[in-house]
C-alpha cells in the first residue's frame, strides 16, 4: 500500500508539459471520485441513523447530491488548471490533490457531524 500512496502523491518527471500535468490529475480522478462516493454513502448511512424524520419526509435530496458531485469535479479540474499557470513545481500537484481530497471528505461528513450536536 505505501507504494501506491507514494505513486499517488508524487510526480515522476521533473520537466512536465501541460499534457503531463493534465494526465497526472486525470489518472487520479477515478480514485478521487471513488473515495468521495464511498465517503458519501457512509455519510448518508450515518445521517440516517442520527436524524428522525417525520412521516412523508425524505432524508436525501437527489439534486443536492448531484450538485455536490458536479461541484467536486469542477473543483478537481481547477486543481490541474491552477497547476498549469503556476511556476513548475514537483510538489504543487500532489499537495493540492491531497488537500482537495481531505477537504472534500471532511465536507462530506459535515451533515452527520452537525446532527450529532443538535441546537
Amino acid at each position: 500500500m505505501p507504494k501506491l500512496l507514494k505513486y499517488l502523491f508524487s510526480v515522476q518527471k521533473k520537466e512536465r508539459t501541460i499534457i503531463d500535468i493534465i494526465g497526472w490529475w486525470e489518472i487520479r480522478r477515478f480514485l478521487y471520485n471513488f473515495i468521495v462516493f464511498t465517503s458519501g454513502v457512509i455519510s448518508l448511512q450515518l445521517l440516517s441513523l442520527l436524524v428522525e424524520l417525520e412521516s412523508g419526509e425524505d432524508l436525501i435530496e437527489p439534486f443536492a447530491i448531484i450538485g455536490f458531485a458536479l461541484l467536486c469535479n469542477v473543483c478537481y479540474t481547477l486543481g490541474w488548471m491552477t497547476e498549469i499557470f503556476i511556476p513548475k513545481s514537483e510538489t504543487y500537484g500532489p499537495a493540492m490533490f491531497k488537500f482537495g481530497l481531505i477537504f472534500t471528505v471532511v465536507c462530506v461528513f459535515l451533515p452527520p457531524l452537525f446532527n450529532l450536536f443538535p441546537t
